[in-house]
């Protein structure tokens, strides 16, 4: 595995709830030594298992954002039994110019991954959730939405695999979120 440059300034092993930035390093004219923040939460409270919430893939996805942004404000860490890391604004550059993608190197954070630990802003953002964060996460939940450019109905896309005994848990989610229109990707 490459080294990974992005810094965080959260312990995502401590319980309560934290609060800061993934510091990736990008040197430009007026800072030699600037960095380009990622806003993330961690919420724990004991052992169980952890979810990945994401929004922002997409800089002009406004929804996800405000709803992550939302749920880290509002969240007590004692509902809690196990952990949520939450990236508001996982592509900050786009989501802080409200493109689609990052205005610091066009990259499209939705079809960077896995990414490159010594690439471009967007594919070190990308390899960082593939390789540090996903690593920790049990669930991933990645809200979008149709942005500056489409319209979605509220809906659902997860993997489905007949005989897989996690359907059970699948089908489970999408009740709780309670959207109709749902679409299962197979492997076929």
């Amino acid at each position: 595995m490459s080294e990974n440059l992005i810094l965080s300034e959260v312990d995502f092993g401590a319980d309560g709830k934290q609060l800061g930035y993934l510091r990736l390093p990008h040197s430009v004219h007026r800072s030699a030594y600037g960095w380009i923040p990622v806003p993330i939460a961690v919420i724990r409270n004991g052992v169980g298992p952890c979810a990945l919430l994401m929004a922002g893939n997409h800089g002009d996805e406004y929804e996800g954002q405000v709803i992550l942004s939302k749920l880290i404000r509002e969240i007590d860490p004692a509902a809690l039994s196990g952990c949520l890391i939450v990236l508001p604004m996982a592509n900050f550059p786009a989501a802080q110019a409200g493109l689609r993608t990052s205005p610091v190197d066009g990259g499209n954070l939705n079809r960077s991954f896995p990414g490159s630990s010594r690439g471009t802003p967007t594919e070190q953002i990308a390899y960082y959730i593939e390789s540090v964060l996903l690593d920790q996460a049990d669930y991933l939940f990645d809200l979008h939405s149709g942005g500056s450019s489409l319209v979605y109905l509220p809906s659902m896309l997860m993997p489905w695999e007949e005989g897989d005994p996690r359907n059970d848990e699948r089908r489970a989610v999408l009740e709780a979120f309670a959207l109709p229109p749902a679409l299962f990707l197979g492997r076929d």
